[in-house]
């Protein structure tokens, strides 16, 4: 029989076969079985690509506030008369995208925190729940209840939001193996690029023909129905899903080995973390790679606007560019995998070159577009330097569980705390650069991008590291306290420790009680047992205690044993 990677067949991944060959499908009752960990990433990046469709319904709103021939470039009259009323400024709508990045600061660490508390797929689901919420409220906002509550509600939108990647990383710390990481992570991550295929798109569509309130309607509907499937469908661990087939959760328990134990007392090293050169490497790519998706998610239809496109083109157009980089990142990661799979290349080497690789590639194609003022040649250099980006998903982005698998949820917090910074300031700068200027603010936007790019290549070819940590596993000498996890589908193994006393009959005759226990097949009621083996063989029966008022215990266990010989 042929072997392969997901545990469901195979006789070489530790897997025991005892009941048949076939038993990894069969013991489900089904004779299809799609493996757990697939459908987990699945849903995950399903959620990811909601979320991020979601983020784009403001950069479209955007276009009809600020654009005063708006009315000539919809579909319908009911689209027209739709429009919104609010005079607004470039510089209010830069700060109200970036208000929702303060929130979304803000909450990153406490959020990097509960994730090692809480049930990170109750925190992820819950995040996009009361993100799609809010959601539904920033029509009223702008029409109705003025700019401030505008950002209030943003704001709100931003903190809810900031749980959302360290509960994902958290999350896949459980699901995924160290082989099978890069592509599975790879695959979550592109279903926040692809939010922006799928936004775009629909937001323009829905602007152009119906009305642009509609747009918001229709993401955070959509995010409620995916977190009603969320919680009936996921699962925290492997060893908590009812239906997880064992062959699956035996090969994911043998891969992942220790890194996913879990202690009582165990300490965080937070300054070994905070003043670590790799980290901080980290910190740079996070800053940068939010300074971009940012400032292309809220400001790229604004762009692309410059040359008279239509509402519904801009929208289809402006999500060409994020279509090229999801094939760049799911691309990279079966490019990660397969040299560090079959090849010598270090995982420094194969980090390396892929962020280097896109950021470098990038920085050239943002300092092309100062020099071109053509709308085809525009779009595209620019699905060139945003496919590119795309490489780095199985770079920087996955660099956070090879510095340290039990730390990655933290480690995503802290660099992603610190990369919201660049998310805040992209559209402040962007807002204070295109205020009262066409073509040539955008200029100066791209130059502080293509700078920003070059610098950040240098310092992670420098300071970037594949390797382990030394603070990424508990110190030696040091004695933790597993978590017992009462969830577990696994039956936790307790083993005898001491063999019965045959001669308690002689010690304890004189103090024997006169009750008399039954000797018929209901025998088996009165052995207490304390746990069983896995393969539910050996019975562990509890000690006879050396206190003479537990005489009936005593009585219990020596009968059990002459059974038992018998």
């Amino acid at each position: 029989m042929a072997d392969n990677e997901d545990g469901t067949t195979g006789q070489d991944q530790g897997v025991d076969r005892s009941e048949g060959s076939d038993r990894g499908f069969r013991s489900q009752g089904c004779c299809c079985y799609f493996p757990k960990r697939y459908l987990i990433t699945l849903l995950t990046g399903f959620g990811m690509l909601l979320v991020y469709s979601m983020r784009t319904n403001v950069g479209i709103a955007a276009i009809t506030i600020l654009d005063l021939q708006a009315h000539t470039k919809v579909g319908t009259e009911r689209a027209k008369w739709g429009l919104p009323t609010v005079e607004w400024t470039t510089r209010m709508i830069g700060f109200l995208h970036s208000v929702f990045y303060i929130g979304f600061f803000l909450s990153h660490i406490p959020a990097g925190y509960l994730t090692t508390v809480w049930p990170c797929h109750r925190i992820y689901g819950g995040s996009i729940l009361l993100s799609a919420s809010l959601n539904l409220l920033i029509p009223i906002s702008i029409e109705e209840l003025g700019y401030i509550t505008t950002c209030a509600v943003r704001f709100l939108q931003g903190i809810t939001e900031g749980f959302l990647y360290p509960s994902c990383y958290g999350l896949l710390r459980h699901w995924s193996t160290t082989t099978e990481r890069g592509r599975l992570l790879s695959g979550v991550l592109s279903g926040s690029y692809m939010g922006a295929i799928i936004g775009f798109p629909l937001a323009g569509f829905i602007t152009h023909y119906i009305s642009w309130q509609y747009v918001f309607y229709a993401s955070g509907g959509s995010c409620i129905l995916w977190y009603m499937l969320w919680m009936f469908i996921v699962y925290e661990k492997p060893g908590h899903h009812p239906c997880i087939n064992e062959d699956e959760l035996n090969f994911i328990t043998k891969a992942q080995g220790s890194e996913c134990i879990e202690y009582e007392n165990l300490q965080v090293p937070w300054k070994q973390i905070l003043t670590s050169l790799p980290v901080i490497a980290l910190c740079v790519c996070h800053f940068t790679r939010f300074w971009v998706f940012i400032l292309m998610l809220t400001n790229e239809p604004y762009y692309l606007n410059m040359f008279g496109f239509s509402i519904a083109e801009n929208g289809l157009y402006s999500s060409i560019p994020h279509i090229v980089k999801v094939l760049f990142a799911f691309t990279s990661g079966y490019i990660a995998d397969f040299f560090l799979s079959s090849t010598r290349c270090t995982t420094t080497i194969v980090r390396k070159c892929l962020t280097c690789g896109g950021f470098g590639v990038q920085a050239l194609c943002f300092y092309v577009l100062t020099l071109i003022y053509d709308g085809t040649t525009v779009l595209i250099v620019l699905s060139l330097g945003i496919g590119f980006f795309g490489l780095t998903v199985s770079g920087w982005q996955i660099n956070h569980y090879d510095l340290s698998v039990r730390y990655a949820g933290l480690l995503v917090s802290i660099t992603s705390a610190f990369g919201c910074l660049g998310a805040v300031a992209a559209p402040l700068v962007a807002g204070e650069f295109l205020h009262g200027k066409d073509l040539l603010g955008w200029d100066y936007v791209f130059y502080t991008t293509s700078g920003l790019l070059v610098f950040t290549t240098i310092f992670y070819l420098i300071f970037g590291s594949g390797e382990e940590q030394p603070w990424a596993n508990p110190p030696a000498g040091v004695k933790l306290v597993q978590k017992v996890d009462p969830l577990v589908r696994a039956p936790y193994k307790i083993y005898k420790q001491q063999k019965p006393n045959n001669n308690l009959d002689k010690v304890y005759a004189h103090h024997r009680p006169s009750l008399d226990l039954d000797d018929g097949p209901d025998k088996a009621r009165d052995e207490t047992i304390i746990g069983k083996s896995a393969d539910n063989e050996t019975q562990h029966r509890i000690q006879p205690p050396e206190d003479q008022n537990n005489r009936v215990v005593q009585r219990m266990v020596q009968k059990i044993e002459s059974f038992d010989k018998s």
